[in-house]
């Protein structure tokens, strides 16, 4: 019998989620051995995942938001690829970005469908580093300049609940004083400068719960998309939000898009980001150079095959 080691928030989704992980155990009842791990404290998903990851289960499964994605992935990435188990999802959160690229619906009989079939699709993973050795691993997005600030200030917000929030953190962030940063980037070997605003990596589409920023983006190409917006003004940034609120693919001269396998970024001024949504580098830390390194299907993922490429 396959074993499944699932973790979760217990105070999650207004404690909901704690219940979702029962009703889940009772739809996998007699087909798969499940045991149900709660956390207590940020960051603590990392070190029960690998530890569960290190008893040999079959797949640890994640149930909440993008967050406890974001903190199981890193600890089955503490381990070598050969060792390392499946990882399962079952979104209970406000943004489910990295459900939502993979194609995971927020329905828990689905949830249940796909585990028990246990078909897996393998995906990319990024590994960020900084200057004073900070490490995580990126599973959907890593956000910088503006978008790390937006971020950072979501988090010290209540309401509204879903994507709301983030879109009021946005509003309040650029009523301030917009950052303008200079950048060197190394892109795969390739070094030139920029002036920017805003400077957002990807491995998925979406971020925030509903911004489509990188809509051509797929988990499992190799490589990590980038968008880079130079210094504009505050109307300029606002309707292009619009458009990208409304799933819609932001264009213009002014945007540069890329891929990458390996990008270098240093800057005149310390680092704002965020990763997978999560804060991860405060201008407090005054770091001024990190470098995302994209390891290809780095990972296996419990999740709907992807569609068939057009001939």
């Amino acid at each position: 019998m396959r074993r499944l080691v699932a973790i979760l928030n217990p105070q999650a989704d207004r404690g909901r989620t704690a219940s979702l992980a029962q009703s889940l155990r009772g739809a996998l009842s007699g087909r798969l051995e499940l045991q149900l791990l709660e956390t207590t404290k940020r960051g603590e998903a990392i070190d029960l995942a690998r530890k569960a990851a290190e008893t040999g289960c079959d797949c640890v499964l994640a149930i909440g938001g993008d967050g406890t994605v974001h903190e199981v992935m890193n600890g089955l990435m503490q381990l070598s690829a050969d060792r390392r188990p499946a990882l399962a999802i079952v979104p209970a959160g406000s943004g489910n970005d990295v459900a939502y690229a993979l194609g995971i619906e927020k329905d828990l009989s689905r949830s249940a469908e796909l585990i028990r079939q246990g078909v897996t699709r393998t995906v990319d993973v990024g590994e960020i580093r900084t200057s004073i050795g900070k490490r995580c691993f990126c599973l959907n997005n890593v956000g910088l300049l503006l978008e790390g600030e937006i971020n950072w200030a979501s988090h010290q917000l209540h309401w509204p609940r879903g994507s709301g929030l983030y879109i009021r953190a946005m509003l309040q962030t650029l009523m301030r004083r917009l950052p303008t940063v200079q950048l060197r980037l190394t892109v795969d070997g390739r070094q030139f400068d920029r002036r920017a605003t805003i400077l957002s990596l990807a491995n998925g589409p979406r971020s925030g719960g509903k911004f489509q920023l990188m809509p051509d983006a797929t988990l499992d190409d190799g490589r990590f998309d980038y968008l880079l917006a130079p210094p504009v003004g505050r109307l300029k940034l606002l309707w292009n939000v619009r458009h990208a609120l409304a799933g819609k693919r932001l264009n213009g001269a002014w945007i540069e898009r890329g891929r990458f396998s390996q990008m270098t970024i240093r800057a005149d001024r310390p680092l704002v980001s965020h990763v997978d949504g999560e804060p991860w580098l405060a201008a407090s830390e005054g770091v001024h150079e990190l470098s995302v390194t994209v390891q290809p299907s780095a990972l296996r993922v419990i999740c709907p095959a992807p569609p068939a490429a057009v001939p």
